[in-house]
């Protein structure tokens, strides 16, 4: 299994929709950051500007255009880069046959879209998330590396439309997949234009760093030093250390113990034992295990998945104007990132 496989395979996401959003000139919005939640929106119908944080200058946006915010955003849209903002939060929303509509604007030109964002169980604490901009912006003239992702949304605004029974949990699967597509064209998209990858991404391309983070993967259980994993990649101990915190942005045993730990909330959250676990990750006892484990994650392994159970149970996606103590009520009001 190639490394890149092997961290998208550790990634817990709870994808959400929102539904429709119907505005009409002018109009705009403003949406706060939301941590540990990626934020995306599909331009269904008509033309609109963002501006962000992770752009430089207000991009124009089209029917078609997927954006998706990694990091929670924050980021506006608007009709005109003079129209007036307007806070997500006050922006009201109601059914009709076919769900949830937001509405806003002074009724001139429409622009439609759809809403939702991809909740990550672990806070988004992975090394592909950390990885990837503040924004990914993917058109449906970006080229071959987006056929998929351009078909999966298709599929989303169309059943979200619908009205059709069980259009909501149909969307909401397609959403899941939308997440691995919007991804993979944003590397494939990357790897075509030349575009600077950043951080992790960037490292696993390195011929000498991408192969100790492929070492790293392969066998979490090893007791891996600094020297041997230099060793392995035939490289000094002080270069090696050097360019991989250059590179990935933490030490190689930071990494290790990074690593280890996202396997095993994975395993955790599958309800692996957890003397598998502690075996399979590297610890020769449990205790240990349970220590490191709190120790990075602040809680101890059979709490963590204790609350992790709790919550998929009673959790919904937050809608971004929400403050965590607002809750499920605030989201049924508003489209969020």
């Amino acid at each position: 299994m190639d490394v890149l496989t092997d961290v998208m395979q550790t990634l817990r996401v709870r994808s959400h929709l929102y539904g429709r959003a119907e505005f009409t000139a002018p109009w705009g919005i403003s949406v706060p950051r939301e941590p540990g939640h990626a934020g995306f929106f599909v331009i269904s119908r008509g033309s609109c500007w963002l501006e962000t944080d992770g752009l430089e200058n207000p991009a124009p946006l089209a029917g078609g255009d997927f954006v998706f915010f990694p990091h929670g955003g924050p980021y506006r849209l608007r009709d005109a880069l003079d129209s007036p903002v307007t806070a997500v939060e006050e922006i009201e929303s109601v059914e009709d046959s076919r769900g949830r509509v937001c509405t806003a604007g002074g009724g001139g030109a429409p622009t439609s879209a759809v809403w939702g964002c991809f909740e990550f169980e672990d806070g988004g604490r992975n090394p592909l998330i950390e990885s990837l901009p503040p924004v990914i912006h993917l058109t449906a003239e970006a080229g071959p590396s987006v056929q998929w992702l351009q078909s999966t949304l298709q599929f989303v605004t169309s059943e979200i439309s619908s009205g059709l029974p069980g259009a909501e949990t149909v969307a909401n699967r397609l959403t899941d997949i939308l997440f691995v597509h919007a991804i993979r064209a944003h590397i494939s998209g990357c790897a075509a234009h030349g575009c600077r990858a950043n951080g992790w991404l960037r490292a696993l391309a390195d011929p000498k760093i991408g192969g100790a983070l492929r070492l790293i993967h392969q066998t979490p259980q090893n007791d891996w030093t600094v020297d041997s994993l230099a060793r392995a990649v035939a490289m000094s101990r002080s270069a090696f250390a050097a360019k991989f915190t250059t590179l990935v942005g933490e030490s190689p045993l930071r990494y290790v113990t990074a690593w280890r730990m996202c396997k095993a909330t994975d395993m955790l959250l599958r309800g692996d034992p957890i003397s598998v676990i502690a075996r399979t990750v590297g610890y020769d006892t449990d205790a240990a295990f349970g220590k490191a484990f709190k120790k990075h994650v602040g809680l101890a392994p059979g709490e963590f998945r204790r609350r992790s159970r709790e919550t998929a149970v009673s959790h919904s996606c937050p809608d971004v104007q929400a403050a965590p103590r607002t809750g499920r009520r605030a989201a049924e009001r508003a489209p969020a990132s």
